[in-house]
């Protein structure tokens, strides 16, 4: 399938689904490399295609979207991201993780480049489609 082919399948299911298009590709790669350059880790996260009637529930890597481009290349079809800033840092077999918390540098992330999105339960959805 071409990439014009993609992208009228994309539009024709968001059409179908009453859905409108709330954050450019321009957008979609200022957050990406927002996420590589200016997190202090790399947060994983969960996508979902309009195209797509489940979510995906393998959690991707950011340096694994800006190497492949696969994803972001199609961003006029996300139709959310879901970021969970945390990670834990391993201290030893007997002692429990360290949990590192960004949450606060996402948000300054998301304030500084204009990026609407919603928080619960400290999961960060951007929607491309609502």
């Amino acid at each position: 399938m071409t990439a014009d082919e993609l992208k009228s399948e994309a539009f024709q299911a968001a059409q179908a689904k009453g859905l409108e298009n709330c954050l450019s590709k321009e957008k979609w790669d200022i957050l990406r490399l927002a996420m590589m350059n200016e997190m202090p880790f790399l947060p994983t996260y969960t996508a979902k295609f309009i195209t797509d009637e489940e979510p995906c529930t393998e959690e991707i890597n950011w340096h694994e979207a800006y190497v492949y481009e696969g994803l972001f290349n199609g961003a006029f079809a996300l139709e959310w991201v879901k970021i969970r800033p945390c990670t834990q840092k391993v201290r030893g077999k007997l002692i429990a993780p360290e949990i590192i918390d960004a949450g606060k540098e996402l948000e300054d992330i998301l304030k500084k480049y204009s990026i609407p999105c919603e928080e619960e339960n400290g999961v960060y959805t951007i929607f491309g489609w609502r």
